[in-house]
């Protein structure tokens, strides 16, 4: 997100979803829109108790850290 955004805690209400585009283990991922930009991203989003269920908890902090350290032209960038 933009550095001025930084003042405002963003949220699920923050954004429309356009359209899914792709399910995994432990999340949805979907294109939406932020209301007041009209900027697209792609959003993953997963269900917590879920992931506690599975044992997953550890594979989604790992996801985390990843995705926290990669920065290339034709990988999705974690924001």
């Amino acid at each position: 997100m933009e550095v001025n955004e930084k003042s405002q805690e963003l949220n699920f209400d923050h954004f429309q979803i356009l359209r899914a585009i792709g399910k995994g283990s432990f999340g949805k991922v979907c294109i939406v829109q932020k209301r007041d930009t009209k900027k697209m991203y792609a959003m993953k989003y997963m269900n917590k108790q879920k992931c506690i269920e599975r044992d997953e908890v550890r594979n989604v902090f790992r996801e985390l850290q990843i995705m926290q350290g990669l920065e290339h032209p034709f990988l999705v960038n974690l924001w």
